[in-house]
């Protein structure tokens, strides 16, 4: 009589599904390729089916395991999801959660909040999100995403919005080039950014040639090396691999909020408000 599927070998599968390949899901999983290659074996007993079609390539799925993968993902998820609230309505500081933030802000804040927070909290996991931060914002509304560092966050009802810290978003230049150098050198800029637009709305005879990055570190990387100006937070400005200083003093920066957020409906339980205080207070010191 066939057994029922493990929790185990289901998040095996959800691995090898994802990469396609047996050897790479033993890798990333951290077990042998054998250990592997038996749960599918089990799976697939228990189902009465086959669910991987095996090549000299690495697998595909079957219906049946494209079934089991898209399912199982959300099973996964859901259990996720069912330790944490066990968690929280117990007031325990653990379980597993999604924090969600821009990559230029887990640069600056991640590696002064995690390893407290994993000394204090040992039962606390984060798993984390990057992007925007209106698109991380929209994550946490929609409950894909538990917790968030983001910057400027919009008003909703659905929010629990704290503010942490404040910055600066203006132009920056290398502080080894001359007023003349910076004349001729082109201008980099993520144009997705509202603050990008919004300092540009600010400049309209400003005429240097516009180029587009998506990554605020390439972008301080290449203005410290006197390729080109940027339009940067102070708080990455700061951090750039040589002095940069900044354009000029008659520019008006765009301000800059960056707040802990998370769902209003989480807001009464323990883990919400102790994390709130516990990053704010680590990020302050």
């Amino acid at each position: 009589m066939p057994h029922t599927p493990n929790f185990e070998d289901i998040r095996y599968f959800i691995e090898v599904a994802g990469t396609r390949n047996l050897s790479r899901a033993s890798e990333r999983l951290g077990i042998t390729q054998p250990s592997v290659s038996a749960a599918m074996k089990r799976l697939e007993q228990s189902f009465g089916t086959d669910l991987l079609v095996r090549h000299k390539n690495g697998v595909a799925l079957t219906k049946a395991g494209e079934v089991l993968q898209e399912q199982g993902q959300r099973f996964m998820t859901d259990w996720s999801q069912l330790k944490s609230n066990v968690y929280q309505a117990n007031g325990e500081m653990a379980g597993t959660f999604t924090l969600g933030c821009h990559p230029s802000v887990a640069l600056y804040t991640l590696p002064h909040i995690l390893g407290p927070l994993n000394t204090k909290y040992p039962g606390l996991i984060f798993n984390l999100v990057h992007d925007l931060s209106r698109k991380v914002t929209e994550q946490v509304i929609s409950n894909e995403i538990d917790f968030a560092l983001v910057i400027n966050p919009v008003r909703h009802p659905e929010l629990v919005i704290h503010s942490l810290l404040f910055d600066n978003v203006t132009l920056w230049c290398a502080q080894s080039t001359d007023a003349t150098e910076r004349e001729a050198l082109p201008l980099y800029c993520d144009p997705n950014l509202k603050q990008t637009q919004q300092l540009l709305k600010s400049l309209p005879d400003f005429s240097h040639h516009q180029i587009a990055s998506n990554n605020l570190e390439v972008i301080s990387a290449l203005v410290a090396s006197g390729l080109g100006l940027g339009i940067l937070p102070e708080r990455v400005a700061r951090r750039a691999p040589a002095p940069l200083t900044t354009y000029s003093a008659k520019i008006k920066p765009v301000p800059d909020e960056l707040c802990f957020i998370y769902r209003a409906d989480k807001q009464n339980h323990a883990v919400s408000s102790q994390l709130h205080r516990e990053i704010k207070q680590l990020l302050s010191d």
